[in-house]
């Protein structure tokens, strides 16, 4: 759309469509649209329907990227809501391994707990024992005990019987001591799962409200998109409706332009004469044959059909190309170019008798939709001789 001036040479447009003395294109509209949306919807005239044309096409192009942008912003908003939806459930997800880590940490601190109250009782029993061995050792209790013995073996085994009891108090302490440093260990690595989990769940938590902020802004964009599209749309109507009232103003052509008259070349007899048989063919802009034409186009089919090499070009391109005549030595097959004061925008075939044929049509807008803007006849006399650029033979 921002680079039309590579495709004119396939229409029937110049590249001089300002206002101003420079040649304007496409480009040119961007961020004046206000002001060619007023010139070109009240009080159209012949000297800016070139520009008018431009500008309706530059619209309608415009308001197609528009609605293709709303549709990719469309595409955009629904994969971000597939986001938002995804990395909702990863928060859930890891909502509930929060608080399955955190039953698991409430289990492990109240069995914590409970082995240091053991561990307590264990260390205050042991202590009380110990000191109850302590006075009993020295009473004489103890003496008899151990020295009441029958033999050496009997002596030494009562020895170890004390031994036994203190070991014994020793290595349930230590046992219980190794489980609450076991479960602190569970602890800590619980305690780690569970960071780890918040951290997780602190990035999608970001994550998700870039998405929702992301969405804010597309849904803003689709918003603001279908406003710009609707106001395009409605100023292309009225530009439409201008353009449609100015060609109304010309003769309509039909068959009261004028017949056929053969003049004195063959070729150039044979160039009008295949133009006329393209008669009633709609216009469209930018097609060459054979069905639909726009008026340059016409001239390179015509010509081609009776055996003249002629390349495609614009109307503008042909009011320079062969030789240039007078309107006293016009002949059947010559071109006449046209100009309503922004360039070369139009041309027909001369066929004699005063009348030329050429695809008649608004421009950039006009694809085949309008049975009235078609190949027709027109008396070059009146209302087109007031705009002929030049007259050129290109046989």
């Amino acid at each position: 759309m921002k680079k039309l001036g590579i495709s004119f040479l396939a229409f029937c447009s110049v590249f001089a469509m300002s206002l101003f003395p420079i040649d304007v294109h496409a480009t040119d509209f961007e961020g004046q649209e206000d002001k060619y949306i007023k010139i070109c919807s009240s009080n159209l005239t012949n000297s800016n329907k070139k520009v008018c044309q431009e500008f309706n096409k530059y619209l309608k192009e415009k308001n197609q990227d528009l609605k293709e942008e709303i549709q990719d912003t469309k595409d955009d908003l629904s994969e971000t809501n597939d986001n938002i939806e995804e990395v909702s459930k990863k928060i859930e997800t890891l909502n509930s391994q929060i608080d399955e880590k955190n039953k698991e940490i409430d289990y492990m601190l109240k069995s914590i707990e409970k082995i240091k109250k053991d561990i307590a009782k264990k260390e205050e029993q042991m202590r009380e024992r110990l000191y109850v061995m302590q006075t009993t050792y020295n009473s004489n209790w103890v003496l008899d005990f151990l020295f009441g013995s029958e033999d050496f073996s009997t002596f030494f085994s009562r020895i170890g019987s004390v031994n036994d009891i203190t070991a014994y108090e020793k290595e349930l302490v230590e046992e219980l001591t190794q489980q609450k440093q076991n479960l602190d260990t569970q602890q800590k690595s619980l305690e780690t799962a569970k960071e780890n989990l918040e951290s997780q769940k602190k990035s999608q938590e970001a994550l998700q409200e870039k998405y929702i902020e992301l969405k804010t802004a597309q849904q803003e964009k689709i918003k603001d998109s279908q406003q710009e599209s609707k106001e395009v749309s409605s100023a292309q109507k009225k530009i439409d409706a201008a353009l449609s009232e100015l060609i109304s103003r010309a003769p309509s052509g039909g068959g009261g332009g004028g017949s056929y008259v053969p003049g004195d070349s063959a070729v150039g007899n044979a160039i009008a004469q295949k133009a006329l048989t393209r008669w009633g063919c709609r216009y469209w802009w930018g097609a060459n044959g054979p069905n639909y034409f726009d008026c340059s186009g016409l001239v390179y089919w015509a010509y081609n059909q009776a055996g003249v090499s002629l390349g495609r070009t614009t109307a503008a391109g042909y009011a320079g190309s062969g030789k240039a005549i007078s309107r006293s030595e016009l002949q059947p097959g010559d071109v006449i170019t046209f100009s309503y004061g922004s360039g070369v925008a139009h041309i027909g075939i001369y066929i004699g008798g005063g009348s030329f044929v050429h695809a008649s049509g608004e421009g950039s807008g006009t694809v085949g939709q309008y049975p009235d803007q078609c190949v027709k006849t027109a008396p070059l006399s009146g209302y087109w001789e007031r705009y002929v650029y030049n007259y050129r033979r290109l046989y």
